[in-house]
């Protein structure tokens, strides 16, 4: 992608082994190889230029200072990639985030003439209006697989999975992904293949179809006898997202990660920043949930799964009930980052803006022109949780290493992050934010705090919503409870109910007809 230097395994782990034993050259280095794929990878999430420096920031220094603990340095890649995702998580959680987003310009290719411009940016469409048919976390994958190189165990590492369950989500992406491909190539070069299509053509093929549309279009083409022998499936999946555009990294980031990993006059920033990155797992691997937006309070992971590797080895911190609205926050988002909205006509519109471009930044991931999946299809197996056992220390090592050696398998839950004030402080209480708004689908979050001492919360509602989010917050700490549209049709509202206390926000949402529950989420109300 856009001219990210290649390496392998090997170079993954002198990279770490480097950095852990104090190279003064080795942090240059390791931002030389990787800062540019990472920031891509943070804006995709972030959607916000100075977010992204931000995240990557303090991700990068958070790796100078607790490289140490890193256990498996061949995997030092998707170490990085899991360090940023935490960072992004905690920042999209961050109730006082901006609310304005400025997206950083493109990686610009100077030797395209406008014909060649133009058919890039048919393809963007094309490949924008295929990706929406897919869920979140596949969509996640695909781009962590396709375009940033990862392979199943790198992507298990980063999204809390086991390396045969990341490998069975990126298959299964792919394949619904070249089928909605085929069926949208074909719409266009065949119209007229059958009746149903000359229908659909007549009303708007042109443009990229909404997703529920060109899911019904996938079907129709595999069991239709007129169409399905008439299927091209040779537009490539990997090329076409490597047409998608690559966020440009401020020039001067490099600068300011040096200078906080190395000034003895930033010493206090430094040490900020590397206790913020963790806690970390037995194997050095960030341990994400407790910054997650709505998802597990302070317990738990961002996944929603364990990371294992090729044998099945679970990373520790599996809270499986409440993890996975972190999954919410993050899946959707990179659906967001993939996919600008596919109903812009203009060139720039299909091109993160210009620096200094405002926009208005989305109260959280689904707010984006794909937003969340529906919920008519069949949850995804890698979205399911995975239920956490004992501990056991008699496990053999790895399958991506060699040589035996004592590590723990599947984990039970972490007790409760001990609080600043004592063993024996007295709960506090949940205070609850405003409701909020769903428009067209997708969700919206609703902030809670604990005030007064730690608070250990849930929240709950009724059909057609559906709400994640739970879990222990420190005294002032803050968090979020994700709330999800599972049917958009009509109008209506439904109160969220908290615990302890009681309390409860109102989430209305208001559907037109044709609204993508796919597309833009929810406002704050």
């Amino acid at each position: 992608m856009s001219g990210w230097p290649t390496f392998d395994r090997a170079d993954d782990e002198r990279s770490a082994r480097a950095l852990a034993g104090g190279d003064p050259a080795a942090l240059l280095q390791v931002m030389d190889r990787y800062a540019a794929r990472l920031y891509d990878y943070c804006h995709a999430l972030l959607r916000d230029r100075d977010a992204a420096a931000g995240a990557l920031h303090d991700a990068l220094v958070g790796a100078h200072a607790r490289i140490s603990r890193l256990e498996e340095p061949h995997l030092f890649r998707a170490w990085l990639y899991a360090l940023v995702r935490t960072e992004c998580l905690r920042r999209l959680g961050d109730p006082a985030r901006p609310v304005e987003r400025h997206e950083a310009p493109e990686v610009e290719d100077g030797f395209l003439d406008e014909d060649e411009l133009a058919r890039r940016l048919e393809a963007r469409r094309l490949v924008r209006g295929a990706l929406s048919v897919l869920r979140g976390r596949e969509r996640e994958s695909l781009d962590l697989l396709l375009r940033h190189g990862l392979d199943a165990a790198e992507i298990g590492g980063v999204l809390d999975l086991d390396e045969p369950a990341a490998a069975e989500l990126t298959g299964a992406a792919r394949a619904r992904l070249d089928d909605a491909l085929a069926a949208a190539h074909l719409l266009r070069a065949a119209p007229d293949a059958c009746p149903h299509l000359a229908r659909v053509a007549g009303d708007g093929a042109a443009r990229p179809l909404p997703a529920p549309a060109l899911r019904d279009l996938v079907r129709h083409v595999e069991s239709c006898p007129a169409c399905a022998p008439r299927v091209d499936r040779s537009p490539s999946a990997a090329r076409l997202l490597g047409l998608l555009p690559v966020a440009m990294m401020p020039h001067d980031l490099r600068g300011r990660v040096m200078t906080t990993a190395t000034d003895p006059a930033m010493a206090a920033e430094y040490a900020a920043v590397a206790d913020r990155a963790g806690p970390f797992d037995e194997w050095g691997w960030p341990v994400s949930g407790d910054h997650a937006a709505g998802a597990a309070g302070t317990a738990g992971t961002a996944g929603g799964g364990a990371r294992r590797d090729g044998t099945g080895r679970a990373r520790r911190g599996l809270v499986p009930a409440l993890a996975a609205g972190a999954a919410v926050v993050a899946v959707v988002l990179v659906a967001y980052a993939m996919m600008p909205d596919p109903s812009d006509e203009s060139p720039l519109g299909d091109r993160p803006g210009p620096a200094g471009t405002a926009a208005v930044a989305p109260a959280d991931p689904s707010r984006s022109p794909t937003g969340t999946p529906t919920t008519s299809e069949p949850a995804s197996p890698s979205d399911t949780p995975t239920p956490s056992a004992t501990p056991s220390t008699a496990s053999a090592s790895p399958g991506r290493s060699a040589t035996p050696r004592r590590t723990p398998t599947r984990s039970s839950r972490p007790s409760a992050p001990a609080t600043s004030g004592g063993g024996n402080q007295a709960p506090g209480r949940l205070q609850v934010g405003g409701g909020c708004t769903i428009a067209g689908g997708g969700g919206c979050p609703i902030a809670v705090s604990a005030v007064g001492g730690p608070v250990t919360w849930s929240a709950s509602t009724s059909s057609p919503l559906s709400v994640s989010g739970g879990g222990t917050l420190r005294s002032g700490e803050s968090g979020s409870a994700y709330v999800s549209l599972q049917d958009c049709q009509g109008s209506g509202s439904t109160p969220v109910t908290f615990s302890p206390g009681g309390a409860s926000a109102t989430v209305s949402w208001t559907c037109e007809d044709g609204d993508d529950p796919d597309g833009d989420g929810g406002t704050n109300g």
